[in-house]
């Protein structure tokens, strides 16, 4: 809910929000807010299992692919830490991050 309600605490216009089947995109406290912003927001759900419609798929392949799993921990490195920074990478490059909404099945995401 925080989430949301900071996300669209300065949005014009309508906004379609894709989302996965995740239990908190459906709480009832989601439907009430949604209804209570009069058509400014619109969820469309992702199908149960649909890892390729899903662009955050891509970013985990890439991170199993690319990250800590490739590359072991140091001493006394922090795994969460690695984590971490490793997203943080990926955060700030903008190139890798475009291309993960490039495949024609996220293609409804490029917009």
């Amino acid at each position: 809910m925080a989430f949301l309600k900071n996300f669209m605490k300065e949005r014009p216009t309508k906004v379609f929000l894709v989302v996965d089947g995740h239990p908190a995109h459906k709480a009832n406290s989601v439907k009430h807010y949604v209804q209570s912003l009069n058509g400014r927001l619109e969820l469309h759900f992702l199908p149960p299992y649909a890892p390729d419609l899903n662009p955050d798929e891509f970013v985990w392949s890439h991170m199993k692919t690319n990250g800590v799993s490739k590359k072991p921990l140091r001493k006394n490195e922090s795994l969460r830490e690695r984590v971490e920074q490793d997203l943080a990478d990926l955060h700030n490059n903008r190139e890798l991050v475009r291309s993960f909404f490039c495949a024609e099945s996220v293609a409804y995401a490029k917009d």
